[in-house]
């Protein structure tokens, strides 16, 4: 039964307790005369109607009290149904409107948004319908797993769009995903020049946070060029320090069938002669290359000069090859430089020396 039911009971039985006083009240004086009309002697004929009286006078206090209380209690219920209504209407009412974090599309050219104590410039190239305000030194996140789906969709097609090539953004993008709170955009250098280029060429939103080594990682490790009648070298011992690629032929001598794919890394030699990981790709396709004894591979590398421009000098190029009957994985490394030159050129005099062509293998 609802409240406005409770109420209406309350009512009706009330009005029926009124009646039913009324008519005890009736009947009561019509006995006491009916007992006097008798002329029987009886204890009842000592009732005065004094006595009487002072016993309606305190039936009718009672009833008066019994009617406050209803009354208090009718008037307690109707503020308690009040009060929910007034809850009701107020929750309605906030979730059919924009929440206060949420923004609209802005229609000129720029807008200033604030959150708490911070201001945000946002570009309308940049702006998605109710997308929530944050910073970059925001921690605590404003956004919806909704929300950031549909940022990072409009990112995907910006991306197609946009003209970064040549650019330091060139090549430096590996990839994206939701993580958490935010829409993280993974950079193979995180610099300062590829994060201006992102926000100009790509999107500039508060829902995004690029992430990346800001610095190349040192890294000295080092690996053999040939062991177990497996070798690595570089097809061209010089490249030109402006070239995007570099080729290396992997030869297999030994007697056993050898299994590679597409993983590869470089590291190259600064100007103070530490080594460290060149910043590239560390996402590859899943492929498999079988080499078969006696065959050899030519294998293409990224030098990715577009996100660090490359500088003449040493570099390693690593490579990881198993051995299929042996189940054994081997690291093999290769020197070659990269130089001054237009061209590639063969020069063997301080790398390799070796005749392509003519490469037999080994009794």
């Amino acid at each position: 039964m609802g409240t406005l039911g409770c109420i209406n009971d309350m009512l009706q039985r009330d009005k029926e307790n009124r009646e039913l006083r009324k008519r005890n009240r009736e009947r009561l004086t019509a006995t006491y005369h009916r007992l006097l009309d008798t002329g029987k002697e009886t204890d009842l004929s000592q009732i005065t109607v004094e006595k009487m009286e002072d016993i309606r006078r305190k039936t009718l206090e009672k009833e008066e009290l019994d009617k406050a209380a209803n009354f208090k209690a009718m008037l307690y219920l109707a503020l308690g149904m009040a009060l929910i209504l007034l809850l009701v209407w107020l929750l309605v009412g906030c979730n059919g409107k924009p929440s206060g974090n949420n923004q609209s599309a802005v229609k000129s050219d720029s807008a200033s948004i604030t959150q708490g104590a911070q201001t945000v410039s946002v570009h309308t190239q940049d702006t998605i319908c109710h997308l929530p305000v944050a910073t970059q030194n925001v921690k605590d996140s404003v956004f919806t797993e909704q929300e950031l789906q549909k940022i990072q969709n409009e990112l995907r097609e910006r991306y197609v769009r946009s003209e970064i090539k040549g650019t330091r953004l060139d090549g430096n993008i590996w990839g994206w995903g939701v993580y958490g709170n935010h829409l993280i955009v993974n950079l193979c250098l995180n610099s300062p020049e590829a994060r201006a280029i992102f926000r100009e060429k790509i999107m500039d939103s508060p829902a995004i946070r690029l992430e990346g080594p800001t610095e190349p990682s040192p890294n000295n490790q080092r690996y053999t060029s040939d062991t177990l009648g497996i070798h690595l070298y570089p097809e061209f011992s010089a490249y030109p320090y402006t070239a995007h690629a570099a080729t290396f032929v992997l030869f297999n001598q030994s007697e056993y069938e050898i299994e590679s794919g597409d993983p590869y890394w470089i590291t190259y030699e600064d100007q103070h002669g530490v080594w460290r990981t060149l910043p590239i790709h560390t996402v590859f396709n899943s492929i498999a290359y079988s080499i078969q004894p006696g065959k050899q591979f030519l294998f293409k590398a990224n030098l990715n000069p577009n996100v660090l421009p490359n500088r003449p000098g040493r570099y390693r190029f690593f490579y990881e090859v198993e051995l299929m009957d042996k189940k054994q994985k081997i690291t093999l490394m290769t020197e070659f430089r990269l130089a001054d030159i237009k061209e590639a050129v063969r020069d063997s005099s301080d790398v390799i020396s070796v005749e392509y062509v003519n490469y037999h293998r080994k009794s």
